[in-house]
């Protein structure tokens, strides 16, 4: 068997999430209010729900509620037919009267594809839904049929109007009671009758495109991006006219799952988990935390509200992705408190961590931890208002027993305040915490004034590979030397890196990987006035504004055909390495780093990416909880997940065994279950290339590489505006490189300074 790899460029970005949330339970006060204590207003536990009679849930994967009526649905596989069929299930909310049936996805010809978008049920158990028919047509010319269809409670298709001549390709569904059934898509919506289908009402909003869609009395409210800003309206199906814009707390827009409410209006599910909301408050209601629940919130596919202090959760099983119901109930705060709340706060936070949280709050008799994510207080108009609250919440003195630190967060400032605790004391202390047992550059990588005061747990290695035969011995360069190469190879500059780079990915690059190069954050001294600098900046300008991408072409095989000198890299596993040795360049490479500055202590150009960073405060009451949730993250269970992953792990013997992997050949299991192996392939230039295994000088390389990384990631907005704002002189000619460096040197020096 032979598998193909594509060969994919490198893009590092910054991706912020936007939401604002508020917090039944808590009301007018902002989940976790960043007090950062003890809450104990939002745990609910597993409890006990039957359905009257057996009912298979398993391949159901979407829920919902009308009235007093719950519906789940979903498209099954297994069935002879070739797309299998839908599978709908309905009851009442205490769980009887139970309604199921099954409608065949058969499709009516070898030139078709059914699938359903969504569907809904009203009181009495008919179910309303929307199915999408994909044509196959001669010479690529495919297109989409829509179809509502009106199904009983005992699976006989009642009606079915086909709605592709309304332009609506039905991306919600809703019933508004007493006017019809409603579906929407692109920027039409369409009022359809209860009774036969047909078509009451059709209207064009007049927006680009419809984002969300919900009722409101017997109206409805659409979400929509207008004027360079998304926006809430009210929109009439009396006279088909967007009405006033709609103050909503927080951005509307962010919750994952926007539903009709049983117990209210709406009901709102977000990352951290479950909000309510009645048209006209001024704030949503925060109900139920995932975390302090012990529920993972990747695997929350729905909800529907039973009562006040009751939920129906639709759950993903994390080991074979099936489906099943549970009902979680609103624990008395009073009994909560048996445990001690130790609180985190992050500006996002990954899967691992939710987990490891998970698993830590449901083993842990005497501590539980409780999480303020601050990227929920971004707003559309704000991207960084999360990031900004956590830090002037951390510089007060507010300061949560456990902080994931983050790229954006001033860490410097942070260890010059003595804000978090020096972690050295507690891994001495430890005896089961052995530090040889894992790669110290790693962690020395993150001392700050030759304190420890945050562990990473898995990372990977941000670096530029080049051909060894371009560099010979060299293991690092200036920027003069990187360029004098170029000028032997006759590779243009604003090619160097390969096609398609802008000044403004390179800056930033630069500050991700050389920001040290500049800076010496002990000395209190930056070196911006130097001659390497100035070099950078004269280097940057050769790099066009924009790019145009319209003729763009496979240039893949730039570095083979001599066009391009190095490539940024992004080493999560080894595998990265092979694709770079056997496609990229196809012979030897070399792991050199950005081009370092003369002036600068040990900079080697390359550095570290944590997947996290853990931080314990130095004023936390709960020192021994917070030491035993961080070091569960250096278990070889989880040292192992970060593995499968991606990420290169920090424990030695993981490490290790993963390198000894990629000496191995690739496996798969084939139909009768047994082993064999493969060689994975990639396409440069247009020619498959195999990507074999590596040899034990390749992977001693490269794990010397790795092993000697000593610095991190350093990516502070400040500096980079700084930069990017006086270098625009230089760029568009108005001052000279002398100057600009000049005042880049001044203004970096007095934030250097405030921030030591």
């Amino acid at each position: 068997m032979v598998k193909s790899r594509k060969l994919v460029s490198l893009a590092l970005c910054l991706t912020l999430t936007a939401t604002v949330f508020t917090g039944c339970g808590k009301k007018g006060a902002q989940k976790g209010s960043t007090d950062n204590v003890a809450d104990y207003d939002h745990i609910y536990r597993e409890d006990k729900f039957t359905l009257s009679e057996e009912a298979d849930v398993s391949e159901l994967n979407r829920i919902g509620a009308y009235k007093d009526r719950v519906y789940v649905y979903g498209q099954s596989y297994g069935s002879d037919d070739e797309n299998g069929e839908f599978k709908f299930l309905s009851f009442k909310e205490d769980g009887t009267d139970v309604k199921q049936f099954s409608v065949s996805a058969k499709a009516s010809s070898e030139n078709e594809t059914i699938y359903f978008n969504q569907a809904i049920c009203d009181g009495d158990g008919n179910f309303y839904m929307v199915k999408n028919v994909y044509n196959y047509g001669e010479d690529e010319d495919n297109y989409d049929d829509y179809y509502l269809e009106k199904y009983s409670p005992e699976g006989e298709q009642l009606w079915q109007s086909q709605i592709t001549d309304t332009d609506i390709t039905g991306d919600g569904i809703y019933i508004i009671e007493g006017r019809g059934v409603l579906t929407y898509g692109g920027s039409k919506i369409g009022l359809f009758s209860e009774e036969d289908g047909k078509l009451i009402k059709d209207y064009d909003t007049g927006v680009e495109y419809l984002q969300q869609l919900v009722p409101k009395d017997n109206n409805v409210l659409i979400y929509t991006w207008d004027d360079d800003a998304y926006k809430l309206q009210e929109f009439s199906l009396d006279d088909g006219k967007v009405g006033k814009d709609i103050e909503f707390p927080g951005s509307f827009g962010n919750y994952s799952y926007c539903l009709q409410g049983t117990n209210s209006d709406l009901l709102l599910l977000a990352r951290d988990g479950i909000y309510t909301y009645n048209y006209g408050d001024s704030d949503v209601t925060y109900c139920c935390s995932y975390i302090d629940s012990d529920i993972n919130s990747d695997m929350v596919e729905g909800a529907v509200q039973l009562s006040d202090t009751e939920f129906l959760l639709l759950l993903m099983d994390e080991e074979d992705y099936t489906y099943k119901l549970t009902k979680v109930v609103k624990v008395p705060a009073e009994e909560a408190k048996s445990q001690e709340i130790i609180t985190l706060a992050c500006y996002w936070m990954d899967s691992t961590v939710r987990n490891a949280i998970v698993d830590f709050n449901k083993s842990n008799p005497k501590y539980r931890i409780s999480v303020t994510d601050y990227s929920l207080y971004d707003t559309d108009n704000d991207y960084g208002a999360g990031v900004t609250k956590l830090n002037t919440d951390i510089v007060a003195g507010n300061v949560p027993d456990i902080v994931l630190a983050s790229t954006e967060l001033p860490m410097e400032a942070y260890a010059a305040k003595d804000i978090f605790m020096d972690l050295d004391p507690l891994i001495e202390a430890d005896s089961e915490f052995t530090p040889d047992d894992y790669l110290q550059n790693v962690f020395d990588s993150f001392r700050r004034d030759g304190k420890l005061y945050s562990l990473v747990p898995a990372f990977s290695v941000y670096t530029i590979a080049v051909a060894t035969s371009a560099v010979g011995g060299k293991t690092s360069w200036t920027m003069k030397e990187m360029k004098q190469i170029a000028d032997s190879k006759g590779i243009e500059y604003k090619d160097m890196f390969g096609f398609g780079y802008t000044r403004n990915n390179i800056m930033s690059m630069a500050v991700y990987l050389n920001a040290s190069s500049y800076i010496n954050w002990d000395k209190h001294e930056c070196y911006f006035d130097s001659d390497e600098f100035k070099e950078f900046l004269t280097f940057m300008k050769e790099f066009p504004e924009d790019y145009d991408y319209s003729n763009y072409e496979d240039t893949s095989d730039y570095w083979r055909k001599g066009k391009a000198l190095a490539e940024l890299e992004y080493l999560g596993d080894f595998d990265s390495y092979k694709d770079v040795l056997r496609g990229t360049f196809g012979e030897d490479v070399t792991m050199i780093g950005f081009p370092t500055n003369d002036s600068a202590e040990g900079s080697s150009g390359s550095a570290i990416i944590p997947t996290n960073e853990i931080c314990i405060s130095a004023s936390t009451d709960k020192k021994e909880g917070c030491w035993e949730f961080l070091k569960s993250f250096f278990n070889d269970e989880y040292q192992q997940k970060y593995v499968d992953y991606g990420y290169f792990p920090v424990k030695r013997s993981t490490f290790e065994k993963m390198a000894d992997d990629a000496m191995k050949p690739e496996t798969w299991i084939n139909e009768e279950g047994v082993e064999e192996t493969y060689t994975p392939t990639m396409y440069v230039g247009g020619t498959e290339v195999e990507v074999t295994p590596l040899t034990q000088a390749e992977r001693d390389y490269i794990v010397g590489f790795i092993e000697g990384v000593t610095e991190h990631v350093v990516y502070d907005e400040e500096i980079f505006n700084i930069i990017s704002e006086e270098a625009a002189a230089y760029f568009n000619g108005q001052k000279s490189v002398d100057d600009v460096a000049g005042i880049i040197q001044s203004r970096i020096n007095i934030y250097v300074n405030e921030n030591s």
